[in-house]
Order: C-alpha cells, then structure tokens, then sequence
C-alpha cells in the first residue's frame, strides 16, 4: 500500500465514523504530523477526497469535510433506488448456493454484531456482496460511496443508530436473500425497493428527530 493509499484509508475511516466532523476544516500540514508523512501523499489523500465528494476545497486555505443536508439522504437513495433493485433482481438469475450461503452468514454477523461499526460492517457487506453477483466492478465503486455514505449517517445521527440492528433491518435482507435464492427476480427487486425506502424513512425522521426504536 503506498503512503497515499493509507493515508486516504485512515482519513476516509475518521469522516465515516464522523471522528471527523461535518464542517471540520482540514489542512494539510496538520494531517501531514497527525500521520507522520510529508505533506504530498497528504495533498493526494485530500484531492482523491474532494474528487468523491468527501471534502470541499477551500481556496487558499485547506478542506472542509462536506455537511450533510437532509437533500442528500434523498439524493443517494434516488441513485440507490436506481441501481440495487436490478442488481438485486439479476443477481435472482445467477447466484450460486455458496453465493447465497456466504450472504446469510453475513446476515448473522449483523445480527450478531455488538457495537454499531460491526453491524454496520456487515450491513455494507450484504449490499455490496450481492451487487456482486450481478453488477460489475464501475457498479460497485458507485455503490460502495453511497453505501458509505449511509454508514456515516448512522454514526452521525444517533437517533437511527438502533436501526442497523432492527428487525425491521434485518428482516429485509433476509427476504431479499429468499428472494434471491428462489431465483425470484421481480419479488428480489420489489423487496430491496421496499427495505431501501425503509432505511430512507429512518434517516429522514432522524434527521426531522421523529426516529423512535422499533422491533
């Protein structure tokens, strides 16, 4: 791994468990010490950031992590609502036994998980895991932000931290899987449809501070 890769890795993993803060004003020359690095995998880290849309630039004086504005919870689950029912629907078509069995051991570790970085963990393995099957290497890179994008919003609001770990949650990836073992497409498709408009009402409710626990 070069020094940009694992400087990019540390700094993106603090945003996401929100060590880093929405509107944090990051420079160079700190993260550079902080990491005991040079200055340049640094400024490489922070340019592959901003490209993604993890940071903002500001001129003449460093980066500032993005905020997050209820616009953008609707934003990534439009791309998402786009994307994952097809793959979900496709992957019906194709996934192997082993596929499946692998995908419900990841369902156990969610529910399993004790501490909302592991339920998390494994919740961003099940979708990424089963646009696998189906998608392809350009579909997962797009996937794999918007997934991390929610992740970061559970750190962030914790009123929606109870919801990774719900049976609402895990209910829904199970009947996804079903759906996906049975080779059924249209119902895999009309499931994850439903389970993405689900976690979108949690996160907007935390955001309007609605969210309550549920069973």
């Amino acid at each position: 791994m070069s020094l940009t890769d694992d400087v990019l890795g540390r700094l993106k993993a603090q945003i996401l468990h929100v060590d880093r803060a929405p509107g944090d004003v990051l420079y160079e020359a700190d993260l550079a010490t902080e990491f005991g690095v040079s200055k340049t995998p640094v400024r490489e880290a922070l340019r592959v950031l901003a490209q993604t849309g993890w940071v903002v630039v500001l001129p003449r004086k460093g980066y500032i992590v993005r905020p997050v504005e209820l616009r953008d919870v609707r934003d990534i689950f439009a791309i998402r609502h786009m994307i994952e029912p097809t793959l979900a629907g496709e992957a019906a078509l194709s996934a192997t036994p082993e596929q499946v069995g692998a995908l419900r051991a990841v369902i156990e570790r969610q529910a399993a998980a004790d501490d909302l970085a592991a339920a998390l963990a494994a919740a961003r393995a099940f979708h990424l895991d089963l646009s696998d099957i189906a998608g392809s290497k350009r579909t997962r890179t797009i996937l794999e932000d918007l997934v991390d994008e929610v992740r970061r919003l559970h750190h962030l609001l914790p009123r929606v931290e109870w919801h990774i770990t719900s049976a609402d949650e895990l209910r829904a990836h199970r009947e996804v899987l079903d759906a996906v073992a049975a080779g059924d497409r249209a119902g895999a498709d009309r499931l994850m449809h439903e389970h993405l408009d689900e976690v979108a009402r949690a996160l907007v409710d935390g955001f309007s501070g609605r969210s309550t626990p549920r069973s």
